[in-house]
């Protein structure tokens, strides 16, 4: 009998959960770049997609219609609603060769917060790239 009250008291704690539980609300934003021998030769972003793969195929589209064959995301995003920022930089590696690098950072808190993820995603694909070389912010829009 005790069995038979703890397992009802179990099954009705567990049926309500699965009734509330639903899939959080999710977008798809992307910042896909085009490259070449480790330069960057172009960025395309789409922000608010129903889901990232879609936001990657059509980012992607976009970089091939214009003549890129070599294309490959670099940061992504499942939040609805947010920031981008997008930065851009060209320097010189150790080996005198120009470099160009994009970043990418999404966020739902705030424009800066953005900025700092963007900032680490071309720290993260520009090995050689280093804080004193700077940045331009290409793009800074809330999606």
């Amino acid at each position: 009998m005790c069995r038979l009250i703890l397992f009802l008291i179990l099954l009705l704690g567990v049926i309500p959960l699965q009734a509330q539980t639903s899939a959080a609300p999710t977008g798809g934003s992307v910042c896909v770049v085009a490259k070449e021998q480790g330069n960057s030769l172009a960025i395309e972003w789409v922000v608010g997609e129903q889901s990232v793969s879609h936001a990657i195929t059509t980012a992607k589209s976009a970089l091939n219609a214009q003549g890129f064959a070599h294309v490959f995301p670099q940061a992504k995003s499942a939040i609805p609603h947010g920031w981008i920022v997008v930065v851009k930089t060209a320097y010189k590696t150790v080996t005198g060769r120009v470099r160009t690098s994009y970043g990418c950072g999404f966020s739902q808190e705030s424009a800066h917060a953005a900025e700092e993820l963007a900032v680490s995603d071309l720290r993260a694909y520009s090995w050689g790239w280093k804080p004193e070389y700077g940045y331009a912010k290409v793009e800074v829009k809330r999606y």
